[in-house]
């Protein structure tokens, strides 16, 4: 299931119907990924002279994590259905201060035409919070962008 959204929170709350008055305990901790929508990336063609459209993510979390793998996807919208063109995982083993920002900025699609296509993507998240595996939803940038990026 994807959710259309730039932040997911990486834990799951339970939503609970309150009755006029009563007080809603917030959550303990602070943990989120962030998608970037789709763009032609200036660094991959200034550095290396590729044509491509990227997509960028990030997770933080106030809790100390261990052994997060923050995955990046990218999509193409099709005429009868979508597909993945491209997809990349940053693995950070080990300890994983809390606020730390992990990056996965290595996720591209080189163009091999200039034929229009639309992209968006989609970022989740696996890693351990005090002692417990926890994985987030799949995550879809915000916006569906156009480029002369075919491939």
């Amino acid at each position: 299931m994807k959710f259309p959204a730039s932040v997911l929170l990486l834990f799951a709350f339970n939503f609970i119907i309150l009755a006029p008055g009563q007080a809603v305990t917030p959550p303990t901790s602070k943990c989120n990924i962030r998608i970037d929508d789709p763009h032609i990336s200036k660094s991959l063609l200034r550095t290396q002279g590729i044509r491509a459209v990227k997509i960028n993510a990030r997770s933080q979390c106030d809790k100390p994590m261990i052994n997060l793998t923050l995955t990046v996807e990218i999509h193409k919208v099709g005429l009868f259905s979508d597909h993945r063109v491209r997809i990349t995982s940053s693995i950070v083993r080990g300890f994983i201060a809390a606020n730390q920002v992990i990056k996965n900025q290595k996720t591209y699609s080189v163009c091999i035409s200039r034929k229009d296509s639309r992209y968006y993507g989609i970022a989740y998240a696996t890693a351990t919070i005090n002692g417990k595996i926890m994985k987030t939803p799949k995550v879809i940038s915000e916006k569906t962008l156009t480029f002369d990026c075919g491939n």
